[in-house]
C-alpha cells in the first residue's frame, strides 16, 4: 500500500500503516473502533459527518476516491470498507477525543439481554 498523500510505501507500525515521509497513518476499518474503545475504556459509536471536499485522495487498498468526513474535530479521509487516513497528528487528536464518542446504552441492549441472547435463554 502507498500513502494517499505522497505515494511512498506505507510501513506497518503496530495496528497502523505509517508514512515515513508525511507522518500520516492508515488504520484499517476493523481496527478504528477497537482502538478508540480501548482509549475511551468504553464502547464507542462513531458519528462520521460529511465535510466539504478539500482534496480527493485514493484509498491505499482499492484506489477509489475516499469520502471526506469529520470525526469530532478531526477532518479525515475514509473508505468505509477498508479504513481511515489520518494526516500527521490527527490520530493522536482522535484518540484524545475518544471519550466523546462513547455509545449511549440502548435499553433493549442491556448486558443481561445480550447474555440471554448469547446463552439462548428464553
Amino acid at each position: 500500500m502507498n500513502c494517499p498523500k505522497c505515494q511512498v510505501p506505507l510501513r506497518q507500525a503496530g495496528y497502523t500503516f505509517a508514512c515515513s515521509r508525511c507522518g500520516g497513518a492508515w488504520v484499517k476499518d476493523e481496527v478504528v473502533v477497537p482502538m478508540l474503545e480501548e482509549r475511551a475504556s468504553s464502547l464507542v459509536e462513531l458519528a462520521w459527518q460529511p465535510r466539504e471536499v478539500d482534496s480527493v485522495r485514493a484509498c491505499p487498498e482499492c484506489g477509489t476516491a475516499m469520502q471526506t468526513v469529520s470525526l469530532g474535530t478531526v477532518a479525515l479521509d475514509r473508505c468505509p470498507p477498508h479504513g481511515v487516513w489520518f494526516d500527521a497528528g490527527e490520530l493522536a487528536t482522535a484518540l484524545k477525543e475518544a471519550k466523546h464518542f462513547r455509545a449511549e446504552p440502548k435499553p433493549h441492549e442491556s448486558l443481561l439481554h445480550k447474555l440471554g441472547k448469547l446463552l439462548q435463554i428464553d
